[in-house]
């Protein structure tokens, strides 16, 4: 989030307020008497685009003020002023607390002006990259899910189940990287749009089948490792078919605990989706699972189980035309053409892509009416 505004901190007022009506007509400025004044109104009224801490306060440092508004509020841009010249000092400001610039006291109000125009240049400059690669992220995320919902919607259906599951079990298992498992969840299957479509269509006896298929998870984390921000994410794409005993691809020796935790969750979550639609129970395919327990990490295992002990919601769904579905809702029932083919399957929730290939089948042929949808909220919380 980009901001002009500009928090000055020193442990001497007078100096703080005579930079402060210097200042105030050309900037956005407010100020702080020392470090833990400065955390405060950093936490209650930023964010800031840059910060200027003296180095020598009693309490906090300037330096330490830096490190934990660094980790804490990295867009903000750090300016260290200090009356300590020695080369050290400035240093450690860059090194521990990267500084933007190091000023010497007393600093001339021209030069200090110079300074600040520079740090919320760079802020914005900052604010603008991540913007740009969150949007590319967000792209790239949007098209390869609607390229598997294209090669293989019932798989792309499952993915979504598996998304809303892998982030209910992130968050009873206390993870802090719920948004990276869910993206996870969602591209596992991404590798499948490499595959022939006589794989894809499950023939059976097919030569090198089962290959291909061993190696798709490799396939869908290389695909994706290249993508910024997404080294992470492919990781677990990479590990989510190894056992927690360290069993299955890639062959390496790393098992249990070493195994990232999005891994351990979406190896639980796709084997019982699996389960599940084979089964058609719930409950079965719970108990099918637990029938491996080297092949699962027990905490996760123990968390889908409270899941699905949970009360279900009370279910609710509408009776729509295809002409009036729109993106974000979630089906609770296959859409099928006239003669019973499916078309697409429950539990996919629509995107732009779904709806323009709807449009253009229901002029092409018939499909059977009225869709099932099921309320957005409650699929947003049906385990």
């Amino acid at each position: 989030m980009t901001t002009n505004r500009i928090l000055l901190v020193d442990d001497e007022e007078n100096i703080l307020q005579g930079y402060h009506r210097v200042m105030r007509k050309s900037f956005d400025m407010e100020v702080a008497l020392g470090g833990s004044e400065a955390l405060q109104i950093l936490d209650h009224r930023g964010p800031f685009a840059v910060i200027v801490a003296d180095m020598r306060m009693p309490g906090m440092s300037g330096l330490e003020l830096l490190e934990a508004t660094r980790s804490r509020y990295p867009d903000t841009i750090r300016i260290m002023l200090t009356g300590n010249s020695d080369q050290k000092t400035a240093m450690d400001a860059v090194n521990h607390g990267q500084v933007f610039r190091f000023l010497a006291k007393p600093c001339p109000p021209e030069e200090l002006d110079l300074a600040l125009r520079a740090g919320l240049r760079q802020h914005q400059l900052v604010v603008a990259e991540q913007e740009l690669l969150e949007q590319t992220l967000t792209g790239a995320i949007t098209l390869f899910s609607e390229l598997l919902a294209g090669v293989d919607p019932v798989m792309f259906s499952r993915s979504q189940v598996v998304r809303r599951r892998s982030a209910q079990l992130a968050r009873m298992l206390g993870c802090d990287e719920i948004w990276a498992i869910e993206i996870a969840a969602l591209l596992a299957p991404i590798g499948r749009i490499t595959l022939p479509a006589e794989v894809l269509r499950g023939s059976r006896g097919l030569a090198g089948a089962s290959t291909l298929l061993a190696a798709l998870p490799e396939v869908g984390a290389r695909l994706l490792q290249p993508i910024p921000r997404m080294e992470g994410i492919s990781q677990m794409i990479r590990y989510h078919a190894k056992g927690y005993d360290g069993s299955g691809l890639p062959a390496d020796d790393i098992q249990g605990e070493a195994i990232p935790m999005g891994a351990r969750i979406l190896r639980v979550l796709w084997d019982f989706a699996e389960l599940e639609s084979v089964r058609r129970s719930r409950v079965v395919a719970l108990e099918d699972l637990k029938l491996r327990p080297k092949a699962y990490d027990p905490k996760v295992l123990a968390a889908l189980s409270d899941l699905l002990a949970a009360a279900p919601p009370t279910r609710s769904v509408h009776q729509l035309g295809v002409r009036d579905l729109r993106a974000g809702m979630v089906l609770d029932a296959d859409i099928l053409t006239g003669e019973g083919s499916l078309v697409l399957p429950t539990g996919l929730r629509l995107g732009p892509g779904h709806l323009e290939l709807l449009s253009g089948l229901a002029g092409l042929m018939d499909l059977q009416e009225p869709v099932s949808i099921l309320l957005a909220e409650e699929a947003t919380h049906e385990a």
